[in-house]
């Protein structure tokens, strides 16, 4: 019996220094959180931090859906540049094929003119001056201003 007992105090002995080789579990815990750089605390701050950082988005999101929804609103009252253009011709009186044909219309009225121009011209050629009519009539009628 005594043999068992020394041979059981030797194994309670051996246990004994065993375990006060091992660490408790406070402090094995408080190694592995060291070890996996997640304390409960530093979780919590980036928990509060990433709560945060997403009612920011939410809310510029919450503004850039105002903005877009206001440009869009912007953009319906805009007129396409075709209405713009319509209107600006409409306003001036004027338009692209309007124009072309008034030119084509003063270029046949000048080219008209031209040629009555030309044929007064040659009619105006065959008439004789003041002078040379008033000669002739005095001539014809044997009458002078010398003579009166």
């Amino acid at each position: 019996l005594k043999a068992a007992h020394d041979k059981h105090a030797g194994d309670v002995a051996e246990f004994k220094a065993a375990h006060s080789r091992h660490a408790s579990v406070p402090e094995r815990l408080d190694y592995l959180e060291g070890l996996l750089g997640e304390s409960a605390d530093q979780h919590n701050k980036e928990l509060l931090a990433l709560k945060d950082a997403h009612a920011k988005f939410v809310a510029a999101h919450g503004q850039q859906t105002k903005d877009v929804q206001g440009l869009k609103a912007l953009h319906d009252k805009h007129a396409t540049m075709g209405e713009r253009m319509d209107y600006m011709e409409k306003l001036l009186g004027d338009s692209a094929d309007k124009h072309t044909q008034e030119l084509a219309a003063l270029k046949e009225a000048h080219s008209k003119h031209a040629k009555e121009f030309a044929t007064l011209k040659t009619a105006h050629a065959a008439h004789a001056t003041v002078s040379e009519r008033l000669g002739y009539l005095e001539k014809v009628l044997g009458d002078s201003a010398d003579k009166h």
